[in-house]
């Protein structure tokens, strides 16, 4: 039995994994911790080894006090055949990286754009079994919330709405310009690259995908499928 966790800016997501089969799964490890504390407990025993992707330096320390066994994934210049473009691998965010690798593990002689929508938006392009480069730009909330700070007369709700046509309503107006603007953008770079799988995951996948005139797939693991690819080849 194996627990993964994806350890982000703001929540752990988490999963247990046995005989390669997910038996468990959450988004909040810290905050559902009173719910799922005493069935962990339990499990304890039975669990072999935890896997670990971390960008959140702080939290490292409560992961490995509750879960000693604990392995970090790091970010590679060169693993499973993918090449990274960093000069200095390790100052990539090792949830980019391991999401470019579950995505490249699928298909390494195909293209990949993969975005990963959480509290940035990344977008990272892999082609010729080598990473291109990527981006990382404010995630939705980041832009709602700045704007909604930094400004007196635009008002709006923290819920969403979804849409990405002109805004009748200055709800409508801020929402839709930020998903039109994110999504505009994501189309523009994938019509790049029109021969690339397009792989979107995050927190806010879900609220990108139906506004998103290009097919993709739609992974939540992303990171957490990475895992496996990692430290499958890693020495």
């Amino acid at each position: 039995m194996r627990l993964e966790l994806d350890a982000g800016n703001t929540r752990i997501k988490w999963r247990l994994v046995a005989n390669e089969q997910v038996v468990k799964r959450g988004s909040d490890l810290q905050g559902q911790l009173a719910e799922v504390s005493d069935w962990l407990a339990a499990q304890k025993q039975a669990i072999e080894t935890c896997w670990v992707s971390s960008v959140h330096q702080a939290q490292n320390q409560w992961i490995l006090a509750q879960f000693p066994l604990s392995q970090f994934a790091q970010s590679q210049q060169d693993q499973a055949g993918l090449k990274s473009s960093y000069a200095d691998a390790s100052r990539m965010g090792v949830d980019r990286w391991l999401a470019m690798l579950a995505a490249y593990s699928t298909a390494p002689n195909e293209a990949h754009i993969v975005i990963d929508a959480g509290t940035a938006i990344t977008l990272d392009v892999i082609q010729d079994q080598k990473h291109v480069g990527g981006y990382i730009c404010p995630g939705l909330h980041l832009m709602k919330s700045s704007l909604l700070g930094n400004t007196q007369q635009v008002k709006a709700e923290s819920v969403w709405q979804l849409g990405r046509e002109p805004g009748q309503g200055t709800q409508a107006c801020l929402d839709h310009g930020i998903l039109d603007m994110v999504c505009s953008w994501i189309e523009q770079q994938a019509s790049i690259y029109p021969q690339a799988r397009l792989w979107l995951t995050g927190g806010d996948a879900q609220r990108l995908e139906p506004l998103l005139n290009r097919s993709l797939v739609l992974e939540p693991d992303l990171v957490l499928n990475g895992l496996m690819v990692y430290f499958s080849s890693h020495s």
